[in-house]
């Protein structure tokens, strides 16, 4: 079921909405980042591992997404100094981080910013990584939206209006575009959505829901930012062995794998595990308890 939603005004008058999943008393915290177009209803996939895990993860949504006040002319290292001012209204001190498809950037871009004594960890499924990495194997829609969004935005949010237009606002309506869409996805992809636990379902629906709840322009800006620099490269981002892990599967047309693999030959000692015969919401299905666990190890061990 849908989390209640706290909002944090940020010091230049922005709000900042996020809701808290998992063990919601403990001190050990993961900051999620969700995939796009979502919000923070997608953590409710992780919710019953990090309860049993004993984490308590906090969803924060972007801006323009959900409750979070759209940022005109935002760029990617603009977030950190975002997650970082929220973390510390909520007094922590210290966490790992998790990124989901298009939550990959911002996740980076923290890991490029934060210092490693608040920031000690980061986890990516089925991430989005520069598309100067290259979109082969990429579905036609995607690449289109990046290219298109570089340009202009606006076309890109508006390309959102036409595609979902008045079933943002009705649930039902939403989970049946999402049928459709789901019946050009690999099979993986379909079979996860048809008869994988119902969370998947939920929390893509309700993610994409909220998201869209202010309007289409947060989605379009946020298309640019993908598209366009990112304001730092892979292989300017240090760690340590066990501080990066990313999972992704062999069958994702979202982002192919083969984006994945040329990122992590570019970071020092990032680890990528590919799962076989997955794409991208199976993916997610099958190793977010993975990755959950394995970012609470990281925790510990800081």
């Amino acid at each position: 079921m849908a989390k209640p939603v706290e909002t944090f005004q940020l010091p230049d008058g922005r709000n900042i909405s996020y809701a808290f999943y998992g063990d919601v008393d403990s001190s050990r915290t993961i900051f999620y980042h969700h995939g796009f177009p979502s919000s923070h209803d997608e953590a409710l996939v992780c919710d019953d591992i990090a309860k049993e895990q004993g984490l308590r993860v906090i969803s924060v949504d972007r801006p323009g997404m959900a409750s979070s006040t759209y940022q005109p002319n935002r760029r990617l290292l603009d977030w950190p100094a975002d997650l970082l001012a929220l973390a510390d209204h909520l007094k922590v001190d210290r966490f790992a981080l998790l990124g989901v498809s298009g939550g990959a950037p911002y996740v980076l871009a923290c890991w490029h910013l934060l210092p490693r004594s608040r920031c000690i960890g980061l986890g990516i499924l089925c991430g989005l990584f520069p598309t100067k990495l290259g979109l082969s194997g990429m579905l036609l829609m995607n690449r289109a939206l990046f290219f298109t969004a570089q340009w202009s935005p606006w076309l890109a949010g508006r390309a959102f209006k036409i595609g979902i237009g008045s079933a943002k606002d009705d649930p039902v309506a939403l989970e049946r575009l999402m049928d459709e869409t789901m019946k050009s996805r690999p099979g993986p992809d379909r079979d996860t959505w048809r008869n994988g636990l119902p969370v998947h379902r939920q929390s893509l629906t309700l993610g994409l829901k909220d998201a869209l709840a202010n309007g289409f322009d947060g989605a379009g800006w946020e298309a640019r930012i993908y598209g366009t620099d990112w304001g730092f490269n892979l292989d300017q981002l240090k760690g340590e062995p066990g501080q990066m892990v990313f999972w992704h599967g062999d069958q994702d047309v979202n982002v192919p794998v083969a984006m994945a693999e040329k990122a992590a030959k570019l970071i020092p000692n990032a680890e990528l595990r590919i799962a076989k015969g997955e794409a991208h919401l199976s993916l997610v299905a099958a190793k977010v308890n993975e990755a959950i666990q394995t970012l609470g190890q990281m925790i510990d061990a800081a």
